[in-house]
């Protein structure tokens, strides 16, 4: 009997593969296909490629895929150990539009089971730095007991989203003391506890209108780390926030903001090393000289509100407080002034929603300067996935992104759902034939995959025969 020849390959260059099929630079999600296919060939390769299966599991899973889950971490509990990220939608399904809304029992007994699976999850992942929830109710008291029994001590970055009532936010900061990223998207304010916040925080991004408060509970001027970064991604909140903090400026290392702050508040940041704002500015402003990083991400809808750049034309009369009309010219040149006098100046960034003009002449300063620029594809936002010191290089460069990605918040490109990062990929995999535990494998359907195939294929030999026909039919004419 011969013997099957064998090819192995050692551990460290496995790990290189399947790290690269998890963060291949061309896709916006990881390649859970290969990983399931990878942990089905054998022994050797199934704990390195479940390891990555594992490790971050997605917010959109629905109710079978959490069951699925849940039962391979059950069956297998020394999986749960390789998981780091974990998120979930703790929210109530839109009802289809000429359908009357489910029963509220109904509704809520859903509700309970999804609380259910979140802290089921919970209890098996020890090792979990990074939750996100998206949630729109409440923890009952039996919820609370369950959570304060667990034993998650390195749970680092908190993505919150939804619109619960804050009191949910407060248990779980006093539960994890650990974190030390914390985004926050929208909150229903209860009152203040009346005991100190545990943590200290060194990364902060807020998205809705905060109590005034808030602010001054979550960051304590006596805090052992001070306040590294902070990220505003609404115009709302901002000089408030700014009142707030207005003793954690001389600490903040990384500012992103819509609108660019007022210049008493630039003079505070002495130690600014990257800078990004989305609004274009409506008056000359100067930068720390501090700053290496300077980001420009305007939103679409941004675009069109520069639409009156774009011939040189000055704007219209704007809604009171817009200012003055103003033309492409002058906005460029306060850009390019305040990056003049940067003599620390690394990095330039901006998106594809630029105007044109405004990115050409950004483009021909950091030429002249001798300054790496860059364009993204889309606006950027912050999300805890993953963390890049710095700003990150152009779509076009993305392959040296895989080996420097670090966890924390981070610039990446903005998906249509909110979920951005932790989206699953439902790539067609084949059926695994090793039989392990994996909760992607149980989810894909590769015979479902197989036939879309087959439809494709089969539609386009028709069209292909059409054609043929058409071709012999004007020829014999």
């Amino acid at each position: 009997m011969t013997r099957r020849p064998t090819f192995p390959l050692p551990l460290e260059l496995l790990d290189m593969i399947f790290t690269w099929a998890r963060l291949e630079p061309r896709k916006e999600t990881a390649d859970f296909g290969t990983l399931v296919a990878s942990s089905s060939v054998c022994k050797a390769w199934r704990a390195p490629a479940q390891a990555l299966l594992f490790r971050d599991v997605p917010i959109s899973l629905c109710h079978n895929r959490r069951s699925l889950l849940i039962r391979s971490l059950s069956e297998c509990p020394d999986l749960g150990r390789h998981i780091r990220s974990f998120g979930m939608e703790i929210t109530s399904p839109p009802v289809p539009w000429g359908r009357d809304p489910p029963p509220e029992e109904e509704s809520l007994k859903r509700y309970r089971r999804r609380v259910a699976d979140f802290i089921a999850i919970l209890t098996y992942a020890p090792n979990l730095t990074r939750v996100s929830i998206d949630i729109d109710g409440e923890f009952d008291t039996a919820d609370i007991s369950k959570l304060v029994s667990l034993n998650l001590r390195h749970v680092e970055v908190l993505n919150w989203e939804g619109r619960p009532t804050s009191s949910v936010l407060y248990l779980l900061l006093t539960l994890w003391p650990s974190i030390r990223h914390l985004r926050v998207d929208n909150l229903y304010f209860d009152p203040l506890p009346e005991d100190r916040r545990p943590p200290s925080l060194h990364s902060l991004c807020v998205r809705d209108e905060l109590s005034e408060g808030f602010m001054t509970w979550l960051l304590p001027t006596d805090d052992m780390g001070p306040l590294r970064e902070l990220h505003i991604e609404s115009p709302l909140p901002s000089y408030r926030i700014f009142k707030d903090i207005q003793a954690h400026t001389p600490t903040l290392h990384i500012l992103t903001v819509e609108n660019i702050p007022p210049q008493s508040i630039l003079d505070a940041l002495t130690v600014l090393k990257e800078f990004a704002f989305r609004e274009p500015p409506r008056s000359p402003f100067h930068l720390p000289r501090s700053v290496e990083r300077v980001g420009f991400h305007p939103k679409k809808d941004h675009q069109r509100r520069l639409q009156p750049y774009l011939d040189n034309q000055p704007i219209g009369r704007r809604e009171k407080g817009d200012g003055d009309s103003r033309s492409i010219d002058e906005t460029t040149g306060y850009l390019t002034k305040a990056l003049t006098d940067l003599p620390n100046l690394a990095i330039v960034s901006t998106t594809r929603q630029t105007p044109k003009k405004i990115q050409a002449s950004l483009e021909e300063f950091c030429r002249e300067a001798k300054v790496e620029f860059s364009v993204y594809d889309r606006t950027v936002v912050y999300s805890p996935q993953n963390k890049e010191k710095g700003v990150l290089k152009p779509s076009t460069d993305r392959v040296a992104l895989a080996s420097r990605i670090k966890t924390k918040f981070a610039l990446v490109p903005k998906m249509e759902s909110m979920t951005l990062d932790l989206e699953t990929d439902v790539s067609p995999a084949p059926r695994p034939h090793y039989d392990v535990p994996t909760w992607g494998s149980l989810a894909l359907d590769a015979r479902k995959n197989k036939s879309l195939l087959y439809f494709g294929f089969a539609l386009r030999l028709g069209f292909l025969v059409l054609l043929l026909t058409t071709l012999f039919l004007t020829v014999d004419d």
